[in-house]
């Protein structure tokens, strides 16, 4: 059985995308396996990043609310 890879961070994540576009850019000839792979692996770092960044907003929308909360039951200062 192989060893599950460990998933890269949301700025790794974004460093090997940049890396994947530039190979692709900067490539006189195309070889089609190299391509296909490099797309294939783009997509799953761009699923990691969104997955990563709709927690992130859960994350904000969760303090937030908290805050919110917070701020609303705190009784009001008399002037």
């Amino acid at each position: 059985m192989a060893a599950k890879k460990k998933q890269p961070g949301y700025r790794e994540a974004t460093e090997e995308i940049d890396a994947i576009l530039d190979r692709i850019e900067d490539s006189r000839e195309v070889d089609v396996d190299a391509l296909a792979d490099d797309v294939e692996r783009a997509a799953e770092l761009l699923k990691i990043c969104g997955d990563r960044l709709k927690r992130a907003e859960l994350r904000v929308m969760e303090v937030s609310e908290r805050l919110q909360e917070e701020a609303e039951e705190e009784p009001e200062e008399e002037s």
